[in-house]
């Protein structure tokens, strides 16, 4: 009964004079998402070339792409019409690129967006496929091989039965020398026992095997357990050189193999062309003489050898 009678005088007493002696009532306050998404179709292959520039630069490819989505805002670039033409062709295509972006970065190309009357994915698509051209067309754009990719090219010949490589030795130096060649920044090669030397070779030659890229059994086995320190440096020398007496090594690409670098080469046109690269190193320095050549060429490479005299030797017996 109480509070009826509080309530009816609450509602006899008039307001009106003190409506305005209440405080400003706050903003309405709501938690925005840290991240937003956008997903834009882009054409068959655009992932996998993004990815290989990215790899180049040492970056996350979500973070190359926000970029220059970025960069497309801040010049306030429109695409051309040859890019307009090009994307309505392609929108259609299987491949989808989600990016996460800042809630303000999504808030911004959708204002720009809004004034330039495009679609925002539309927009953002076009920005990164536009930047992904110039750095493909770029001399300076050449995708950083893997050791992996890299013996998938260097073996990937012909198809006769030249192509394979035998020994783990002359493996190495090829690898070697066409490192320094094309990428000379990204080698890892060390002078060990028989000259330049790499143990992600064999690592990575195992893997491809393991996948069935390469013909024949896994080389080394697993451990059951964690291997000593001994027994890891006895892995890394009988890895370094030859095979004590026993047939060389064979690295030839099984039928799975040369499909997979087909498709790798047909990924991107850079791909092709290193492809051909790979292949005319391969032609000038896969002789009889590649030890002694590698030996000359690269000095520095030779300070731990075991054989830098008998290969001296044989270089000056084959001089002379």
């Amino acid at each position: 009964m109480a509070d009826l009678d509080a309530h009816e005088r609450l509602l006899d007493e008039d307001w009106g004079e003190k409506w305005d002696q209440l405080p400003e009532a706050p903003n309405l306050v709501y938690r925005r998402p840290k991240a937003a998404q956008i997903t834009l179709r882009v054409p068959a292959g655009t992932l996998g070339a993004l990815r290989r520039v990215a790899r180049s630069k040492s970056l996350p490819y979500h973070a190359l792409a926000r970029s220059w989505i970025v960069d497309g805002l801040r010049a306030g670039q429109l695409p051309t019409a040859a890019d307009q033409i090009e994307d309505a062709e392609t929108v259609r295509s299987a491949e989808q690129l989600n990016l996460k972006v800042e809630p303000e970065l999504l808030d911004q190309l959708k204002r720009f967006s809004d004034r330039a009357r495009r679609s925002y994915h539309q927009l953002a698509r076009q920005w990164v496929r536009s930047s992904l051209r110039r750095e493909l067309s770029g001399p300076a754009s050449l995708p950083r091989l893997s050791l992996r990719e890299l013996m998938l090219l260097l073996l990937d010949g012909d198809g006769a039965d030249h192509d394979a490589v035998r020994g783990r030795t002359r493996l190495q130096k090829l690898l070697f020398v066409i490192q320094q060649e094309l990428d000379q920044g990204s080698s890892t090669f060390y002078a060990y026992n028989y000259g330049p030397f790499d143990e992600k070779v064999i690592d990575s030659a195992e893997a491809l095997r393991a996948n069935g890229f390469l013909t024949g059994d896994p080389g080394d086995a697993a451990l059951a357990s964690p291997p000593t320190f001994d027994q890891m440096m006895a892995v890394v020398s009988r890895r370094s050189g030859p095979r004590g007496g026993r047939e060389p090594e064979v690295f030839q690409l099984s039928a799975a193999g040369r499909q997979r670098a087909r498709r790798l080469r047909q990924s991107s046109p850079e791909y092709e062309r290193l492809h051909a690269r790979v292949q005319a190193l391969r032609q000038e320095w896969d002789k009889g003489d590649l030890l002694e050549r590698v030996y000359e060429r690269f000095p520095e490479m030779t300070q731990k050898s075991l054989i830098k005299a008998e290969v001296a030797s044989r270089r000056h017996h084959r001089g002379a």
